[in-house]
């Protein structure tokens, strides 16, 4: 319900995984439908990376002397490797929901934002009406250790991911970056993708530009 939180626990959850699993793996995802999601997905990071570029240095790359200056950067005080890279997850997720939506219109979540209990094993959707009601609120503890994958894609529940993505965009080039390591919080000491594919029961995938989708 907006607003709300919804729980699937997990033996029901998996007997919707199962039920749905005929059609949603063999024909809502089979490898041809796949293909087609993650080279819209790779065209919208390269998309994301060369419009950013233009905007913010003059089309070409930043040094790595570049990448670590610390100053203000779009009104706040950060590197100007954070801030490019928020700039260019903000242009790639916008061409993905564009994207998506004419391919797979009801069939993705653009960072939906999920709990998962370790203890039961169960996720939780956390609507968007319900994530800014918490932020507005101050209530930031109440989404501490809670997951945003930036894309998922489903049949129609984000409950039940069929595959999730993650865009990265490191500020020199290269063909893999490391998942994020968890610092503080319940995954302290554990990695982003560990983590992930616990809570979401999908391995998750990295999306780079020019490199595409890494295995």
């Amino acid at each position: 319900m907006a607003g709300e939180e919804t729980v699937i626990p997990q033996a029901a959850q998996r007997l919707a995984e199962f039920g749905a699993s005929v059609t949603a793996a063999a024909v809502v995802l089979n490898e041809a439908h796949k293909k087609a999601i993650e080279d819209k997905l790779s065209k919208c990071a390269n998309m994301a990376r060369e419009k950013v570029l233009r905007q913010h240095m003059g089309g070409r790359s930043p040094t790595p002397t570049e990448c670590h200056e610390k100053k203000e950067f779009g009104g706040r005080v950060r590197t100007r490797a954070m801030f490019l890279g928020e700039e260019m997850h903000k242009v790639a997720l916008a061409c993905a929901e564009l994207e998506l939506g004419a391919l797979r219109p009801g069939g993705f979540s653009r960072e939906p934002r999920y709990r998962y209990n370790t203890d039961t094993r169960q996720r939780e959707l956390i609507s968007p009406e319900k994530e800014a009601a918490l932020l507005e609120e101050g209530c930031y503890n109440e989404l501490r250790g809670t997951i945003k994958p930036d894309i998922v894609i489903h049949a129609g529940n984000p409950l039940l991911p069929l595959a999730v993505y993650d865009f990265k965009f490191p500020c020199v080039s290269r063909d893999r970056v490391p998942w994020c390591l968890y610092t503080k919080g319940p995954h302290a000491g554990r990695w982003q993708n560990e983590v992930y594919g616990e809570a979401l029961g999908v391995e998750p995938k990295e999306i780079l530009p020019w490199i595409g989708v890494t295995p």
